[in-house]
């Protein structure tokens, strides 16, 4: 090697070097992250796929935490029933939807894993079982819904469709995909 090129290379090399020193030095973000828990983690238990996404942590621990997985619930029933007064017809329909919710809540349950699987692949089996929950949930929930829904009058619709910004009725994200 001529000296010009060991030079050259030396430059690059160090280059690289004390490019990739301040990166290395760098706490290691995993489960959990630099000091601690939630989003500003990286992995930690807030992610997609981490173990908050099934033990009720934050925003995704809502998918197996608690009853009301995935937005079925019965307040949202008692809230549509509040807010809607329904006729005795309707009431029929309504308790058809409520008990199609349950046993969708109940699905969705079912699917939860009882530990935190370790391995990547594991999670993805996890996600994808879960996906086929949620959606054989949703083909549950959807005809006693339908059916509720167009039982009603056109102003009891118009409050279940109400979706003003920063509203908090029961349905909020019905119309906004």
């Amino acid at each position: 090697m001529t000296n010009r090129f060991r030079i050259c290379l030396g430059i690059f090399v160090s280059t690289v070097l004390l490019n990739l020193a301040p990166v290395a030095a760098q706490p290691m973000r995993g489960p959990g992250g630099p000091g601690g828990q939630g989003f500003d983690g990286g992995f930690g238990p807030g992610m997609m796929m981490g173990p908050g996404m099934m033990r009720g942590r934050g925003m995704h621990g809502r998918m197996c935490g608690g009853p009301g997985g995935l937005g079925f619930s019965a307040w949202r029933i008692k809230a549509i029933e509040q807010a809607l007064k329904p006729d005795d017809t309707q009431r029929t329909k309504l308790s058809e939807l409520e008990a199609a919710s349950a046993k969708a809540a109940e699905m969705i349950r079912d699917a939860c894993p009882t530990e935190f699987p370790a391995t990547p692949t594991a999670r993805l089996e996890i996600m994808e079982k879960r996906m086929e929950a949620s959606l054989q949930a949703v083909k549950l929930v959807r005809p006693a819904f339908d059916a509720f829904y167009n039982s009603l009058n056109d102003e009891q619709k118009a409050k279940l469709n109400a979706n003003a910004p920063g509203s908090r009725h029961f349905w909020r994200w019905r119309d906004n995909w």
